[in-house]
C-alpha cells in the first residue's frame, strides 16, 4: 500500500506475518541524531500500549486515532522514534 499526501509519502509492505512501513513522515517525525524512525504493526494495539506504559516507555505521541489506524510513537533507549499502529478494517 502506498499513500502520498502533499510531500508526505507512506509505503507499507507485508513481510510474513508483519508489516514494514517506510515514510518521510511529517515535521514532527524526523529521524533523531542517533538513527531513523520505524513503524511496526501490532495485532493488539491496546495490549501493546498498555505494556509500553507499564514499562515506562517515553511516549513522543500518545495513542491516537487517524483515518486509517490507531497509532502511538515511543522513544527507544537510544532516542530513536518507534511507531506502533493497528490498521482499521
Amino acid at each position: 500500500m502506498a499513500v502520498e499526501v502533499g510531500k508526505m509519502s507512506w509505503i507499507e509492505c507485508d513481510i510474513g506475518p508483519g508489516t514494514l512501513a517506510i515514510t518521510n513522515g511529517a515535521p514532527d517525525w524526523k529521524p533523531s541524531a542517533g538513527g531513523g524512525v520505524v513503524a511496526l504493526a501490532v495485532d493488539d494495539f491496546e495490549a501493546a500500549t498498555k505494556q509500553l506504559k507499564a514499562s515506562w516507555a517515553a511516549f513522543r505521541v500518545e495513542p491516537m486515532e487517524t483515518p486509517v489506524c490507531r497509532m502511538a510513537v515511543v522513544a527507544d533507549p537510544d532516542g530513536n522514534s518507534i511507531t506502533i499502529h493497528k490498521r482499521k478494517a
